[in-house]
């Protein structure tokens, strides 16, 4: 998978309110894929937004018993699914570092495969 545990991550998440990291939303079951509710404005080195960091903190999403389960593409869709009781969220101290290389839509950042 070209993962490299690295513990000491986690220390990105700081204290309080305080955190580099943003929130990545991972399916537990793998019946789709993660949602990333925010990247780069202007991926790469051109245009680069001062807000970016490429460190995500992994939320576990489940769906409930008797949910409607259906793929859902937005923070606020999984968010809205949340507050109606169809989904459960779970917040780890896992962090991921995951540069965003490509848009949902359109090419990859230029010299990515």
């Amino acid at each position: 998978l070209g993962v490299n545990h690295a513990p000491r991550l986690r220390d990105a998440v700081g204290s309080g309110g305080a955190s580099v990291t943003e929130r990545v939303y991972k399916f537990s079951d793998g019946r789709q894929i993660s949602i990333f509710p925010s990247g780069p404005a202007a991926q790469g080195a051109v245009r680069p937004d001062p807000n970016y960091s490429p460190l995500w903190r992994l939320v576990l999403v489940s769906w409930r018993p008797g949910a409607s389960v259906r793929e859902l593409r937005s923070e606020e869709s999984l968010l809205a699914a949340a507050d109606a009781g169809e989904l459960t969220l779970s917040v780890t101290d896992i962090v991921v570092n995951c540069p965003i290389t490509r848009p949902a839509e359109g090419p990859a950042l230029r010299g990515v495969r």
